[in-house]
């Protein structure tokens, strides 16, 4: 059990026993006196005791807890007979060297913090999570272990081609960084104007991702944990970029799957392209006859080629709904209304739409 304190765990006694107090911490869940100079007929139970609850109720009237005090050296340590329990207050007196008195030297609180799982920072992801790309992916996403420190991604993060340059004008540079609300995912959005062909920094620069190239995302490591306890290690994804995607999805080219009657088969739809990870969590949606959600659990896989949707208990002989939203994107930022790069002129067919419904029904058995 890992024990911590909401207010320190030193604390000096400088009365009739000189010493050190020490409360428990995470990973030791004892108490100790350390005296400053040697003792001599000293029983361990008479130096201090251990009650439940804060130090207002304390101690007059109370029984200290159970436990076990052993001496060596100069240090006394006590072991309660039971774990301290989470959450719970509890106050250490030390006690007078005349063990009738019920004058005490100090009265010092301390609570146990609720059992915390240590994660060490890391990356644990990144989308598109494709090893080839189109030429014109649109962001990248990093996910972490932990939550990090904000608004110092540039500091760390690069892009670098096969000859290890680095690329400073890849990404956008915002005032503040697209982390999400629990800061463990950062969005990386490309500079538009480096994928919109035509355009002042296409033309200046180039493309950021060039077809045929190989790139790493690269993150140098000491990157500080939001609370600045640790750093991360350094991290190197890299991935080979294809022709860009410049046409709009069409639900008419994916592969469907569905699910036969009065099992728990999942829905899979496989897709010709690789769609935004982030978007694809709530851009498509099953729903019944009437149009009213059916719960499951939805999974991403084939990076971010497939769908695949498990619903909670069986699928029954029923019409059923894809719901797919048209503001849904692939990686290159294009959805179903328009693309992200188009040529002057270019109409979208679907302005007004705003969901495509795609009628099915469970297979038989």
């Amino acid at each position: 059990m890992a024990i911590g304190l909401c207010i320190g765990h030193y604390f000096s006694v400088s009365y009739a026993f000189e010493g050190d107090l020490i409360l428990p911490t995470m990973g030791k869940p004892t108490i100790e006196f350390e005296f400053r100079s040697d003792q001599e007929d000293i029983a361990p139970a008479d130096v201090f005791s251990v009650f439940v609850g804060n130090r207002g109720e304390c101690c007059e009237g109370k029984s200290p807890i159970a436990g076990r005090y052993s001496m060596e050296g100069r240090t006394i340590t006590f072991v309660p007979a039971f774990d301290f329990i989470e959450e719970q207050k509890y106050t250490v007196q030390v006690h007078d060297t005349d063990a009738t008195k019920n004058d005490a030297q100090s009265i010092n609180e301390f609570t146990v913090e609720r059992t915390v799982e240590k994660i060490s920072p890391e990356i644990v992801a990144v989308f598109p999570s494709g090893n080839i790309i189109p030429e014109n992916t649109l962001r990248f996403y990093i996910h972490f272990s932990t939550p990090m420190r904000p608004h110092v991604s540039s500091d760390y993060i690069k892009l670098v081609d096969a000859t290890g340059k680095a690329d400073t004008a890849a990404f956008m540079a915002f005032k503040q960084e697209l982390w999400s609300e629990d800061r463990k995912r950062l969005t990386l959005l490309m500079d538009p104007g480096r994928i919109k062909r035509g355009v002042a920094q296409n033309i200046a620069l180039g493309p950021a991702l060039q077809v045929g190239s190989t790139y790493s995302i690269v993150v140098d490591d000491g990157w500080p944990t939001a609370n600045r306890a640790e750093s991360m290690p350094g991290y190197e994804s890299t991935f080979t970029v294809s022709k860009a995607l410049r046409t709009l999805p069409d639900p008419a080219l994916w592969q469907i799957a569905l699910p036969r009657n009065l099992t728990n088969d999942p829905l899979v739809i496989e897709f010709d392209r690789p769609f935004d990870h982030a978007l694809l969590q709530s851009g498509i949606s099953v729903r019944d006859a009437n149009g009213r959600p059916i719960l499951g659990d939805i999974t991403i896989d084939k990076h971010e080629r497939a769908w695949r949707f498990n619903r909670n208990g069986s699928w029954r002989n029923a019409q059923i709904q894809i719901a797919i939203d048209t503001q849904l994107e692939d990686v290159a930022g294009n959805n179903f209304i328009e693309l992200l790069d188009h040529s002057v002129g270019t109409e979208s067919s679907k302005a007004n739409q705003n969901l495509i419904i795609l009628d099915l029904k469970p297979t038989p058995n």
